[in-house]
């Protein structure tokens, strides 16, 4: 894990000089703006704009991956217990738009989701500062503090508890 978020500062840190921004649009039409902050030899992270003062969770999941279906439940009940907390999941198997609405409504998801088939280079950027390059493993966690600054990188399920307290050192 420790080895994970070295990396995924290292690949940040390397970036300085380019100042990246992305605007993405959830399937209900909301944007999210999303630029780099803090990037320097000790810090790294990333700015929600709509999200300022805001812990946020960023995720990259698939609809046909397992892992993945086993955290929408946790999610959920992480956003109905922590109003502050911003999650923002990107379906990077390019479903397309009018079958990801009908899977968030089957799920009962209750946080921002975002069709990868109109965002794979904010995907592939993601990818590349985590030091995947386009092969990203699913699902790919990224958690980013009050301040912006990446607190926590996952590849593969997060259980329970581990999201409980890491949601918690977030909002504290």
């Amino acid at each position: 894990m420790k080895k994970l978020f070295l990396t995924f500062t290292l690949i940040l840190t390397t970036l300085v000089s380019a100042s990246t921004s992305f605007s993405l649009s959830t399937i209900d039409n909301e944007t999210i703006n999303i630029s780099e902050l803090k990037i320097s030899e000790t810090e790294s992270g990333l700015k929600f704009d709509e999200f300022k003062g805001k812990p946020v969770l960023l995720t990259l999941f698939g609809h046909r991956c397992p892992p993945c279906l086993k955290e929408i439940p946790e999610f959920i009940k992480i956003t109905n217990k922590y109003k502050d907390l911003e999650i923002v999941a990107i379906e990077s198997q390019l479903y397309p738009l009018t079958q990801l609405k009908e899977f968030v409504a089957e799920h009962g998801i209750n946080y921002k989701v975002v069709a990868g088939t109109d965002h794979a280079d904010f995907i592939d950027y993601i990818g590349r500062m985590a030091g995947y390059g386009k092969g990203i493993p699913l699902p790919l966690l990224i958690a980013v503090n009050k301040e912006g600054e990446v607190e926590h990188v996952q590849a593969g399920l997060i259980r329970a508890d581990e999201l409980e307290m890491l949601v918690k050192d977030l909002s504290d």
